[in-house]
C-alpha cells in the first residue's frame, strides 16, 4: 500500500470549526488523538501525531465517510486542543456550548439518553407528513416515546446523519453510518440506516453496548435437558452448530453465551462478525469491512491459517461463506454460526438453498438450535386466571390455571418485563445424515428427529406459558400455532 506523502507541520494554533468537530465522534478523537480542523468539499482536515498511521486514517475515513487530509501536530498539543474542542464536564468550550444550545442537538441527545436508559435495542425515527415520531424497540416491541414537531424534524434528522458521518445533503439515496454515544461513561455504538420515503427520511438506529457482560447460557431459558445436550455440543472438539431464527430472536446472544462457556486460555477462539455487538475476553474478533475487502469468506480463510480451535461466523449470508464454514468443521474445527430460518428442520433446506453440497452438509453438520424470544410476565403484577376449556383441551393439559398480564409501574404498565427464549434442538445423528444426503424433506427430518427426542419450540413455549413465565398471546406472536406439541 502506498503511503501518503508527508505533510507540513501545522502552525501552533490551527483553526477548529464546529462542523469538523461534529463529524468526528468524540470517542474516536480521544482514542487516537485526532483533532478535527475543517471540512470542505468532502475533505476533512485533521491533525494527527503520525500522518503515516494508515490504520487510524482508515478508521477515521470509515467513521466520517469523508476524504481525509492528515496534518502533523505534536500529540501533547493535540490532546490540549481536544479538551478545548470537545469540552469536558468541568470546562465546556464555546463550540460545544454553541452546539448544545441548538434545539435539534438537545432533542437528539435526549432521545439517545432515553433509549439507552430504557435498554432499547433500536430507535426508529419516522416522518409523518412533515412532522415525525420516535419509537423504541424494547423487549422486541416498538413503543412510541415522543412526537417531533414539523419545524424541528428536518434538523433533527440532519443532526443524527451529521454525527453518523452521512451526507446530510443527500436525501434521495439509502445511506448507512455510525456514531458513538457516550452514556454514563460508556461508549455506545449507534449504527444508523436511512431510507427515503414519500413523507421524508426514515432512520433506524441499532444500539450496541460493547461493555455489556457476556450472557450466561444457563440464564437464557433453555429447558434443562436441552441445555445439558447443547453444552455437550459447545465442548465438542469439532463440529458445525447452527443457531437459527429471524432477526431479533437472540441468535447472537446465544453464540456469545456459547463462546463464554469455552476456556479461551487453552483454545484459539476466533470470530468474524458484522457488527461486533459485544467484546469477549480472549476471543479474536474481526469486524467485516467491505471497503477494505474484509469479508466473511476472506476472514474465514485467514482463520484457517492461524491454528484455530473454535470459529464463530456472525451470520451465514452467501454460498461462499457457508462452504468455507462447512469445510472448516470437516477439517477439525468447531464452527458456530447463525442463519435466518423458521425452525431447525427447515434450516437444512436453507443451507442447501445457499449452495452447500448435501454430502458436505450431511458430513459436517452436528446440530441446529432454533429459537425465538418472548416477553416475560412481570412477577409484580401478573394475576392467576382460569384456562378457558377450549384452550385447555387444545393444549392437552390437566392444569386448570395459568397467569395473565397485569399492569404496574415496574413494567411501565405493559404487564411484561424482560424476555426469555423458547428453543428447539435438532441433533444430527446417522439417520438424519442419511436423510440429508439423500434429499429428505424438512417434514421427514422432523419425524426422524422426534424419534430421537427432538421437541418443536412450540412445546417449550407452552411449557413456559403453563409455568407462568409468559402468556399464550405472547407465544403465538412469535411462534406459529400447531395442533401438535
Amino acid at each position: 500500500m502506498t503511503r501518503p506523502a508527508p505533510q507540513e507541520t501545522l502552525p501552533v494554533f490551527p483553526t477548529t470549526t464546529a462542523e469538523a468537530v461534529a463529524r468526528v465522534p468524540r470517542a474516536l478523537a480521544f482514542r487516537f488523538d485526532i483533532l478535527p480542523l475543517s471540512v470542505a468539499d468532502g475533505v476533512l482536515a485533521v491533525a494527527v501525531p503520525d500522518i503515516n498511521d494508515l490504520d487510524v486514517l482508515d478508521q477515521l475515513r470509515g467513521a466520517t465517510r469523508l476524504k481525509i487530509a492528515p496534518l502533523a501536530m505534536s500529540r501533547d498539543l493535540i490532546r490540549d486542543r481536544l479538551r478545548s474542542a470537545y469540552g469536558d464536564a468541568s470546562a465546556p468550550n464555546v463550540l460545544a456550548q454553541r452546539a448544545a444550545d441548538s434545539p435539534a442537538v438537545r432533542a437528539v441527545d435526549q432521545m439517545f439518553a432515553r433509549a439507552i436508559a430504557a435498554h432499547a435495542s433500536d430507535i426508529h425515527v419516522e416522518p409523518r407528513s412533515g412532522s415525525g415520531r420516535v419509537r423504541l424497540r424494547i423487549d422486541g416491541i416498538l413503543r412510541e416515546i415522543e412526537a417531533v414537531p414539523a419545524d424541528l424534524f428536518a434538523s433533527f434528522v440532519s443532526r443524527i446523519k451529521l454525527i453518523s458521518g452521512m451526507d446530510i445533503a443527500d436525501k434521495r439515496q439509502p445511506q448507512d453510518g455510525r456514531s458513538t454515544v457516550v452514556f454514563e461513561q460508556r461508549d455506545i455504538d449507534a449504527r444508523v440506516s436511512s431510507v427515503p420515503t414519500i413523507d421524508g427520511e426514515k432512520l433506524v438506529i441499532r444500539l450496541l453496548d460493547h461493555h455489556s457482560q457476556a450472557p450466561d447460557l444457563a440464564r437464557l431459558g433453555m429447558p434443562a435437558a436441552l441445555l445439558q445436550t447443547y453444552r455437550g455440543l459447545v465442548q465438542s472438539p469439532w463440529g458445525f452448530v447452527v443457531v437459527a431464527g429471524p432477526t431479533g430472536s437472540g441468535k447472537t446472544t446465544t453464540l456469545y453465551a456459547s463462546l463464554a462457556e469455552l476456556d479461551a486460555t487453552s483454545k484459539n477462539v476466533c470470530s468474524v462478525e458484522d457488527p461486533i455487538e459485544m467484546r469477549l475476553r480472549g476471543v479474536a474478533q474481526v469486524q467485516v469491512n467491505a471497503r477494505a475487502a474484509i469479508s466473511f469468506p476472506a476472514v474465514l480463510r485467514a482463520f484457517m491459517r492461524q491454528d484455530p480451535n473454535v470459529i464463530m461466523v456472525g451470520e451465514m449470508r452467501d454460498a461462499e461463506t457457508a462452504a468455507v464454514a462447512v469445510s472448516a468443521s470437516l477439517a477439525g474445527q468447531l464452527v458456530f454460526t447463525t442463519l435466518h430460518a423458521n425452525d431447525a428442520p427447515r434450516t437444512v433446506e436453507r443451507l442447501i438453498e445457499l449452495g452447500v453440497a448435501r454430502h458436505s452438509l450431511a458430513a459436517g453438520l452436528t446440530a441446529i438450535l432454533a429459537q425465538r424470544l418472548v416477553r416475560r410476565l412481570c412477577e409484580q403484577c401478573r394475576t392467576r386466571s382460569a384456562i378457558p376449556d377450549t384452550i385447555q383441551k387444545r393444549l392437552g393439559t390437566a392444569q386448570s390455571h395459568w397467569h395473565v398480564a397485569g399492569a404496574c409501574r415496574t413494567c411501565a404498565q405493559t404487564g411484561y418485563i424482560g424476555r426469555v427464549g423458547v428453543y428447539e434442538l435438532l441433533v444430527i445423528d446417522d439417520e438424519l445424515r442419511d436423510a440429508i444426503a439423500t434429499g429428505g424433506s424438512s417434514v421427514h427430518l422432523a419425524l426422524l428427529g422426534r424419534q430421537a427426542g427432538y421437541r418443536p419450540m412450540l412445546a417449550d413455549g407452552i411449557d413456559k406459558v403453563l409455568a407462568g413465565e409468559t402468556t399464550l398471546d405472547e407465544l403465538t406472536r412469535v411462534v406459529a400455532w400447531s395442533e401438535t406439541r
